[in-house]
């Protein structure tokens, strides 16, 4: 969390300030082969060095973070980094979520839509075709042969004439053959003559 990281950083400038100390106190070598003074200055300037650019990325972070609280209208002192951004991550989660769910429901509505229309335009043909039924029908019985071809013509065109034919319906051929074994058996197979 940002306030475990506020105080490891403190922490670690404590630790190098009591080093930079230790090292200025530190005897002067009797051997002029020890070089744990010299080893140790670099190893803490090298510390010092990351340390600032630490401490740098902390503050920008910090700065960034009381931005956000700006921007998004939340008090960033009491509000921790980690509760705002996992609520970012449940609204986001619950966002993408709703807007499959719109998508869905907007299919579902267009394709409604889309059947209502072809029932009505299937409406609307079947209602055009017994209306020419009708009036050739009609033409039939007044009488009248005046437009009778072109009627006809029309109708067979369109296929309006061939459409409404009642389907005939197939015989179980088991049925057809029945009869004909019992007259059989009735006759025990001689065929009188009248």
């Amino acid at each position: 969390s940002a306030q475990i990281l506020k105080s490891n950083l403190a922490a670690m400038e404590q630790h190098i300030i009591h080093l930079e100390g230790d090292l200025k106190k530190f005897p002067q070598a009797e051997n002029p082969k020890d070089k744990f003074v010299e080893k140790m200055t670099s190893f803490s300037k090298s510390a010092r060095d990351q340390y600032e650019k630490l401490l740098t990325m902390h503050n920008n972070m910090v700065k960034l973070y009381e931005n956000l609280g700006e921007y998004f209208v939340f008090d960033s002192k009491t509000v921790c980094i980690e509760d705002f951004f996992g609520d970012l991550s449940n609204f986001r989660s619950l966002f993408l979520e709703a807007v499959k769910e719109n998508n869905k429901r907007k299919e579902m509505e267009e394709k409604s839509r889309r059947a209502k229309l072809a029932k009505e335009k299937a409406e609307q043909e079947k209602l055009e075709r017994q209306k020419k039924k009708k009036q050739l029908i009609d033409i039939n019985k007044e009488g009248d042969e005046t437009g009778v071809m072109d009627n006809l013509l029309e109708a067979l065109q369109s296929g309006a004439a061939f459409r409404d034919r009642r389907k005939r319906i197939p015989r179980n051929p088991d049925n057809r053959r029945a009869p004909l074994e019992r007259s059989r058996s009735r006759h025990n197979g001689a065929i009188s003559s009248k």
